[in-house]
């Protein structure tokens, strides 16, 4: 259910009598990142539009709260957070002026500006703090608020812990006399709230007249005031909505529901903020994060405590509503298993990581699944890195299976098929058959296991497969095509020769990239017009076209620029004078790389690109046929 209504500021956050609604960002939201440049633009649009300046919208959750005919009413928000943070920081500093004025002035011009001055200070002062008496001087801190004094205190807007935010801002109102001033926070002066109040002071005009204007123009600021009853409901809306806060994201969004709840059963909302740190330093990226819930999910869907009826795969739509079902049964219990999850999700996506603890063997295997953009597997891995060994009938069944997974991923990926929504539905249905067979037979076969995956129709066959390679691989899948050049040199590999091609530079591009034999380039020199087609430039085009950008043609060369468009022989042999080093290098094709050295059948010959004489389209025909064989039986499902 939502409820959408327009309304300024000063309805908002209300002062009348009997007020209640109070704004509080959830204790661990973002903190606050609005600067200067966002200051300067309130500001100017105060200035220049008429009163009732439309702001955009907030979108809040109201939070369920003991005894709620008496309670104040607490609203989560949800989005927003940077506004009304903002609005209440200068409305503490206009509060300020307004109190050295009262002090400074002998008196009033006439009745109506000290009635308009004393409203306006009233009306800051219960925008930003609102206190009541209590009965009974024994009584705890009421829920939402704090006791001082004998009175209850509630923020109107009270800020996020994050960096600091909420102390930061105590303090602030602390000095201008709004509530008990408390020590000042170390390095205060260097955050933004501080930093915020301080513009604000400095621009504040000089007269009177002015700032009490500025006040009102405040409190007709106008916003779409939404009110919804869940964070799904919030986080649906901001797919739509566009104003000036920032949204959101669906783990920001689950991760303040499960600290939130974990803090109203036990209260340790401390301790449970740092072990949701310890969960992201594995999982450390927004589309990580969000990827690692879908995956947590579906890999544990067959648990009841994980299973919310109704949802079979977790879209980005339905992740939140899920994950609120499943954190309200039991936080603490969730997030435990999350916890444990997403070190191990992280193990599975950082192989390289000394702390993932893989032999050498399984983690060149990952490394690889990272490398051809597998990531849709690591929900099917996720779950068989959760099982004990003594579920698997075989004692290399992980070894076999990952092997597997990166062969039909290369598949896949060269031919792109099935679709990514497919894959999810086929992992899923896959996760769910073993599941039920250790369930039932107590053990996992890798027979099984293969036989599911490789389910007919879920996967090109490998004559569909080898058309697909001798095609235009390099047009169809550029960082796929890198992979399987990689793929067909390591075949030739030897303690001796085993040149890192995956290496990165300074800038953390490839050193190693693909290099075309026939250029890229489509206005081709004359040499080339005389080696594909004998001088007849027409049909040299469409030579080119056919080919440039197949198996055959392409290579690896960590100097692709000083190759460019030159003619064979010229990249073949192409040699450089080191002269730190005081040596020779080949650039070209001779440079002893394997892949410039495997031989293919041509016109009854054995050549190589390091040991040809020409290159012409035959050339490239043959060498791709040679590749797509090597390719073809290097990633078969049969002798895995």
């Amino acid at each position: 259910m939502m409820n959408a209504e327009g309304m300024p500021l000063s309805q908002i956050i209300d002062t009348d009598e009997g007020a209640r609604e109070h704004y509080h960002i959830p204790k661990y939201q973002r903190e606050y990142t609005w600067g200067k440049h966002h200051w300067e633009q309130l500001i100017e649009d105060l200035h220049d539009n008429d009163p009732g300046y439309f702001v955009g919208s907030i979108i809040v959750v109201k939070e369920a709260q003991p005894n709620e005919h008496q309670a104040e009413v607490i609203y989560e928000v949800i989005d927003g957070q940077q506004r009304l943070t903002t609005l209440s920081l200068l409305m503490a500093a206009i509060y300020e002026r307004l109190k050295q004025i009262e002090k400074d002035i002998d008196e009033f011009d006439d009745d109506d500006e000290e009635h308009r001055f004393r409203n306006s200070v009233a009306s800051l002062r219960g925008k930003l703090v609102k206190r009541k008496k209590i009965k009974d001087k024994f009584a705890s801190a009421p829920y939402g608020g704090w006791v001082e004094k004998g009175k209850a205190n509630f923020l109107r807007v009270q800020p996020s812990t994050q960096n600091n935010n909420l102390v930061d801002y105590k303090y602030i109102l602390g000095s201008v006399g709004l509530i008990a001033e408390p020590p000042k926070p170390s390095y205060h002066g260097v955050r933004l709230f501080a930093k915020a109040f301080k513009y604000f002071r400095s621009i504040l005009p000089e007269d009177l007249e002015e700032i009490l204007d500025l006040v009102a123009k405040v409190n007709q600021l106008y916003f779409v005031h939404i009110a919804v009853n869940s964070q799904a409901d919030a986080f649906t809306l901001f797919e739509t909505l566009n104003n000036r806060g920032e949204p959101l994201s669906a783990t920001d969004i689950i991760k303040n529901k499960v600290l939130g709840e974990i803090s109203k059963r036990n209260g340790d909302i401390d301790a449970a903020f740092e072990q949701w740190q310890d969960l992201i330093e594995w999982v450390d990226t927004p589309v990580l994060q969000e990827r690692f819930l879908r995956h947590f999910y579906h890999a544990y869907r067959w648990d009841e405590a994980i299973r919310v009826d109704g949802i079979s795969r977790v879209t980005r739509a339905k992740l939140i509503r899920a994950y609120e079902k499943i954190i309200s049964r039991d936080p603490q219990g969730v997030f435990d298993r999350l916890r444990e999850a997403a070190i191990r999700y992280g193990q599975l996506i950082y192989p390289e990581d000394d702390e993932s603890g893989f032999e050498p063997a399984m983690r060149s295997k990952l490394i690889d699944l990272d490398l051809i953009q597998a990531s849709p597997s690591y929900q099917l891995l996720l779950y068989l890195f959760s099982r004990p060994s003594s579920d698997f009938t075989e004692h290399d069944f992980l070894d076999r299976a990952v092997e597997l997974i990166r062969r039909y991923y290369v598949r896949r990926n060269v031919t792109n098929f099935p679709s990514t929504s497919d894959l999810d539905q086929a992992h899923i249905d896959l996760i769910a058959a073993c599941h039920a067979e250790i369930e039932h037979n107590g053990q996992l076969s890798f027979d099984f296991f293969k036989n599911k995956l490789l389910v007919k129709g879920r996967y090109r066959t490998e004559s569909e497969f080898r058309e697909i390679l001798s095609g235009d691989m390099y047009d169809i899948n550029a960082l796929v095509t890198r992979y399987l050049l990689v793929a067909l040199d390591e075949t030739r590999q030897t303690r001796e020769y085993a040149p890192d091609l995956w290496a990165r530079n300074d800038t953390d591009r490839f050193v190693w990239t693909i290099e075309h034999v026939l250029p890229q380039k489509e206005t081709l020199s004359d040499d080339w017009v005389n080696a594909l087609a004998d001088g007849d430039r027409e049909l040299a085009q469409q030579l080119h076209w056919e080919n440039v950008d197949r198996l055959g043609n392409l290579t690896l060369s960590g100097y692709n620029s000083r190759l460019a468009a030159r003619f064979f022989d010229e990249k073949q042999a192409l040699v450089e004078n080191k002269t730190v080093l005081s040596h020779k290098v080949n650039l070209g094709y001779r440079n002893g790389l394997a892949l410039n050295s495997m031989e293919f059948d041509f016109a009854g010959q054995r050549v190589s690109l390091a040991t040809a004489d020409t290159w012409n389209a035959e050339m490239i025909d043959a060498r791709t046929e040679m590749m797509v064989d090597s390719l073809v039986k290097l990633f078969s499902f049969d002798d895995v």
